[in-house]
């Protein structure tokens, strides 16, 4: 993100993603929520901004409030204004959920905001409270070393999943206590390194047969992609996001990866890292 010239032109933004824009002023934006950060923060020309990624949109991975987040927090940083990390999470979902009007949770938002391995406590009346599960080097890398993701290749719009799921969600309220049971304790069984992290794939597996209760989250093909994981050595996982593509995420020995992979030769593995802080800037420079 840089200062644009924009006087000297017949457009107020210069804006690159997946495709180029160049528009008069922000309310004449094409990306929604592009459009919506900037006339969020309050800008509406002089502003040129360039967007890359590592991993593409609707696979799971929460890269719509991550972009929100990071957009939100590149365009006050510069304004040279600061925004506390609850306030970006709070403006993320107010650009999602409100003024896009799309479906979904606000754990991306807060996750993105945050960063680190958290257990997330929501109220009601819409409030959240975090708590970072106090993971020492040693025990955020034996995770890492059992985490395997593996892509289906498969890309779909979230959102059409997820009204379903809120719609079963609200006459299945004792599989949404259930499920929140489990990341109580699962929180409580990586903060304690005796137990391994094996048996957390178990407790991970029980999670993702829960909500498949709750919606169509799943296809006859990434079932069979995933029992073959769990046949080839996987204590247990489940499909990240909202469900019907994305990445399956396996939690399993490291020495039982590579049989995992070759059991899904159409699959393609990806490792991570996690433990990340939330959004930041990482450079800035005046003009």
């Amino acid at each position: 993100m840089q200062r644009f010239h924009h006087q000297f032109f017949d457009h107020g933004l210069r804006i690159a993603y997946r495709k180029t824009e160049n528009p008069l002023n922000a309310a004449k934006v094409n990306h929604p929520a592009i459009r919506a950060c900037l006339q969020k923060v309050g800008i509406d020309e002089g502003v040129e901004l360039h967007h890359m990624a590592d991993l593409p949109a609707r696979t799971g991975l929460g890269s719509s409030s991550s972009f929100v987040v990071a957009m939100l927090q590149a365009l006050y940083a510069y304004q040279g204004r600061f925004c506390s990390t609850e306030t970006l999470a709070n403006e993320a979902i107010d650009i999602e959920r409100n003024i896009l009007a799309e479906a979904g949770g606000y754990q991306d938002q807060i996750i993105a905001a945050y960063g680190g391995t958290c257990l997330i406590h929501f109220s009601r009346n819409g409030k959240f409270h975090v708590n970072q599960i106090p993971l020492p080097a040693s025990r955020v890398l034996e995770l890492q070393e059992h985490m395997l993701l593996m892509y289906t290749g498969i890309e779909r719009d979230s959102f059409s999943v997820l009204q379903q799921q809120i719609d079963r969600t609200a006459s299945n309220h004792e599989i949404l206590a259930r499920m929140g049971r489990i990341a109580e304790e699962g929180a409580n069984w990586l903060a304690d390194e005796a137990i391994p992290i094996a048996d957390f794939g178990e407790l991970l597996h029980s999670s993702w047969m829960l909500k498949r209760t709750l919606s169509d989250v799943s296809l006859p093909a990434i079932d069979m992609a995933y029992a073959a994981g769990l046949r080839a050595g996987a204590t247990g996982g489940k499909l990240l996001g909202a469900g019907q593509g994305g990445f399956l995420l396996f939690i399993a020995k490291p020495e039982n990866h590579e049989r995992i992979q070759k059991a899904l030769p159409h699959m393609l593995p990806l490792k991570v890292g996690i433990n990340a802080p939330g959004s930041r800037v990482i450079f800035a420079r005046g003009d």
